[in-house]
């Protein structure tokens, strides 16, 4: 596209010399001009084309998000943790050895940050991202949706996240790595089982429960 309109200013500045130039030197000028306008606009729309697909690669694509059910098991391998409550999987849909990789969120928890932008790293995000690492590398992983959107904001895959059958967010919240967070309806499945683990671990006074006001409504008071 630049180089396109270096040419488009070349050939205006020449316009200022078409006193000079004779009428057939003055055609041969258009006619090049309008080649390359007709250029430009080929390019501006194979852009546009390219765009859309790539919106839709991330956001209609993904073969994970074509699984039927919210409840059926999808097997799932790591491809490596982030934090404490986000990680990296890889699914093959087709069983050909071509997996895709993509970025999940756990629903309904939240743990501490540990390279925030704004909040910077947290008082046991470190720990929690271990803990869910040491975790997500002890068995089969398998994922989970819920019965209402499975992407977020930032195009994470919303799920469930189990070891071996047994649900990683119970065990953040049980060991005081998380707080229940985000509960945003009807993707509501097990916050029961979550806040009953999340009390455990808060009556327990452990982890995140072991620091004074550390635990808000609205994440972790790290002042």
């Amino acid at each position: 596209m630049k180089r396109f309109t270096y040419m488009i200013a070349v050939m205006m500045s020449s316009l200022l010399f078409l006193s000079a130039c004779t009428e057939q030197d003055v055609t041969d000028l258009l006619e090049v001009t309008d080649d390359v306008l007709t250029a430009i606009e080929k390019e501006q729309s194979q852009e546009g084309s390219n765009k859309v697909d790539e919106e839709e690669s991330v956001n209609e694509s993904t073969n994970i998000l074509k699984s039927k059910g919210t409840i059926d098991p999808i097997p799932a391998k790591l491809v490596r943790p982030v934090d404490g409550d986000t990680a990296v999987f890889a699914f093959d849909a087709d069983n050909d050895g071509k997996a895709e990789e993509f970025s999940a969120r756990f629903l309904l928890v939240d743990t501490p940050e540990t390279r925030h932008p704004k909040l910077g790293k947290q008082p046991l995000g470190d720990e929690a991202k271990e803990r869910t690492a040491q975790l997500l590398k002890q068995g089969e992983i398998t994922l989970e949706f819920d019965v209402g959107q499975r992407l977020d904001k930032y195009s994470r895959i919303l799920v469930y996240v189990y070891v071996d059958g047994k649900s990683v967010q119970e065990t953040l919240l049980e060991e005081g790595m998380a707080r229940v967070a985000y509960v945003y309806p009807p993707n509501t499945r097990y916050l029961d089982e979550f806040e009953a683990k999340q009390k455990i671990a808060k009556n327990k006074g452990i982890g995140v429960w072991s620091i004074d006001n550390y635990v808000t409504d609205r994440g972790f008071n790290s002042d």
